[in-house]
């Protein structure tokens, strides 16, 4: 059995297209000659750009490989100014056409240490990585110099888009707001107001929502559908907790005023207002999952994907779940034998299906299907 001859490819990745946006240099760029003059024009373009070093480096590498012996090949990729879902899918797009009739058995990633080694995952996703280099660029520790890097810093938050949306705009609706408020008067609405928004941010940037709103919009159709369920699941969920305080405060009134007037008091009832809270809000809060799990099925149904069976199964144990919830919040509520051997019953027979679903039902039937897909 002939063993295949080792052929690299040394690989730079710009994610936020510095390399189009400044030089007009179309992505991908293959070969010694086209990187080193594409390092070049960017260089001189901008003589600050990290990018330009990752790439003037992975002609060094490309060099050194080559003097060992060792076949290979640079190259440099680009995503979009925007990054996000529009720059990832366009360096795997790249990345792809680099590697297709290549042949090469492994990749030497260059980075700059910035954000493009967000896209390790994707690379390793078509070539394996062999190796990772990164360009750290020296930097005098002067006053003088200091002050330049962090100038540098100031002008990117305010005039690159992808920082200005967040550390200009968000303030900026917070003092619009809140000036607004306090003209009228308002100062206790200013005050939660600014409090929202910035709860509201750190939510949305924390959990990469705005990100993950993109990629399903770009889905067409089956984005739509699944975007509509995630917003339509989130509302009932929160409007089922309102519910269940309600539901608290009307069934338990004088326990969650002893709660309120001496704190140390949610130790002795706490259980109690916690079951009257559940069972207030039990229902549409399943509904609420209930209808993200469904609009997920759906979605993958639409695009022919095998996860529905998952999204099956989540309803499935839903359902299951929902008696034992349900008696659980009973029993928290008043203590009796009959809610508590209920409870136990519940949890029994919860666990029995719950091992005939895997270990006899759902692998038959994944193995009919497809392996799954996005």
């Amino acid at each position: 059995m002939s063993v295949r001859p080792e052929r690299l490819l040394i690989l730079s990745v710009d994610r936020d297209n510095d390399l189009g946006e400044k030089t007009k240099v179309q992505s991908p760029v293959v070969g010694r000659a086209a990187v080193l003059d594409a390092a070049t024009k960017l260089a001189l373009s901008d003589p600050e750009e990290a990018d330009a070093n990752a790439m003037f480096a992975a002609v060094k590498a490309y060099d050194k490989l080559a003097a060992t012996g060792v076949q290979g090949e640079v190259a440099v990729v680009c995503g979009d100014a925007n990054r996000g879902f529009d720059a990832d899918r366009r360096v795997s797009r790249d990345i792809q056409t680099v590697i297709k009739g290549g042949e090469y058995t492994g990749v030497i990633f260059v980075s700059d240490g910035g954000e493009d080694e967000q896209v390790m995952p994707l690379i390793q996703s078509l070539e394996p990585i062999v190796s990772v280099e990164r360009v750290t660029i020296k930097q005098s520790r002067t006053v003088e110099e200091s002050y330049q890097i962090l100038g540098r810093y100031l002008r990117m938050l305010v005039f690159d888009p992808h920082y200005s949306r967040w550390s200009l705009g968000v303030p900026g609706v917070i003092f619009l707001l809140a000036g607004v408020l306090i003209a009228l008067g308002q100062f206790f609405d200013a005050e939660l107001a600014t409090l929202l928004i910035i709860g509201g941010a750190f939510l949305v940037r924390g959990f990469s929502i705005d990100r993950t709103v993109a990629g399903l919009l770009h889905r067409g159709p089956t984005g739509y559908m699944r975007l509509f369920s995630m917003v339509t699941s989130v509302l009932v969920v929160v409007a089922g907790l309102f519910t269940g305080y309600s539901n608290m405060v009307v069934g338990d009134g004088a326990q969650a005023a002893a709660v309120y007037a001496n704190s140390s008091q949610i130790f002795v009832y706490g259980g109690q207002l916690a079951g009257w809270w559940i069972i207030g809000s039990l229902n549409l809060v399943w509904a609420g999952i209930a209808i993200y799990a469904i609009g997920a099925l759906l979605s993958h149904v639409a695009r022919e994907s095998n996860r529905w069976r998952r999204d099956g199964f989540v309803l499935v144990m839903l359902g299951l779940l929902y008696l034992p919830v349900q008696t659980f919040s009973a029993f928290l509520k008043q203590e009796t034998t009959e809610s508590t051997v209920l409870l136990i019953s519940y949890i029994l027979l919860g666990l029995a299906a719950i091992f005939v679903l895997t270990l006899a039902i759902y692998p038959r039937v994944r193995a009919r299907g497809l392996p799954e897909r996005e």
